[in-house]
């Protein structure tokens, strides 16, 4: 059996495709599988694609079902489900894996055999302006495990900390295929449906190595949100609303969970309008919750400089 699974929707990416799937030849682990899943392209990516795939035997293009909705969590979906390895990662047609990828994340899943996910910090990379590159931190929690739910409470509901770019994300298929995937109803934070499920259900590892080059660029999915004001990295936006309600559907299920549950509903709060004087108090926490972060953050990065213990 293939030991990666490496999945790659695209969509019109026909500037930068052939350069992810060099990324992908580049790597040093060389059990792989490539899943190239068009997503409907109507520009050169279709033969792109084509060319890699009779070019290497590892590579298989994908097409876009017709019967099916589009976009990148149905077409990661799909490359889900036609996998062959042991572990699925997912790189998008813009971005690059760095040559160690692979090779770092499997030899972590091989030192910690009860993880279910991998993942490591991504460049935010700018090609034509170096000087604005920028490494994600990872704010202590690099080379330990994590139980669940500490990074989805922590990570995805408090918001200390980075979200795990995909780009730099190993799972183990048989994790992936058992919680669903992707839920397809989301455009932004799609990913994090699956972060969602994994981090609750599962224990995760945290790579101090950076894995991939995350490309800014003014055509990518979350650039066009932002100028439409449907996101914002640093502050309350459109798009975080639903998910959050997505979340609290989810977790409906979920066995109770005391601080969960308090860090669901702060993180709610600002979604929910003035509400009663509970809600506004809600809303007020989460703020002195984030800016007591960010200001420990700082802290401790600058005493990890002087210790080393900062990664």
């Amino acid at each position: 059996m293939t030991r990666v699974s490496i999945i790659t929707p695209f969509l019109n990416a026909a500037a930068h495709l052939a350069e992810a799937i060099d990324s992908v030849r580049a790597q040093t682990e060389t059990d792989w599988e490539l899943l190239l899943v068009d997503d409907g392209s109507t520009d050169a990516s279709v033969a792109i694609a084509q060319a890699a795939a009779q070019g290497d035997p590892r590579i298989r293009l994908l097409p876009a079902p017709r019967d099916a909705p589009r976009g990148a969590a149905a077409a990661r979906n799909a490359g889900i489900a036609a996998a062959c390895g042991d572990f699925v990662a997912f790189l998008d047609a813009d971005d690059l894996f760095e040559p160690h990828m692979l090779a770092t994340t499997l030899a972590a899943a091989a030192d910690h055999p009860g993880a279910a996910m991998i993942f490591g910090p991504t460049l935010w990379w700018h090609p034509d302006d170096s000087g604005r590159d920028w490494l994600e931190p990872t704010d202590g929690r690099a080379g330990r495990l994590h139980r669940p739910p500490t990074l989805l409470r922590s990570l995805l509901l408090l918001q200390h900390g980075q979200v795990p770019c995909i780009c730099s994300v190993l799972v183990r298929r048989s994790a992936v295929a058992a919680l669903g995937g992707f839920d397809e109803r989301f455009r932004l934070y799609e990913d994090q449906t699956l972060w969602v499920k994994l981090f609750l259900h599962h224990d995760v590892y945290v790579t101090p190595v950076c894995l991939s080059r995350y490309r800014q660029h003014a055509g990518s999915v979350s650039a066009r949100a932002a100028a439409e004001g449907q996101y914002d990295r640093m502050s309350e936006h459109a798009a975080r609303g639903p998910f959050l309600d997505w979340v609290a559907e989810y977790l409906r299920d979920a066995p109770p969970d005391r601080r969960l549950a308090r860090a669901l509903r702060l993180a709610r709060a600002a979604y929910q309008g003035d509400g009663d004087i509970r809600g506004r108090l809600d809303r007020l926490a989460f703020r002195i919750s984030l800016r007591a972060w960010r200001s420990r953050r700082r802290y401790a990065r600058r005493l990890g400089r002087l210790t080393g213990r900062w990664r």
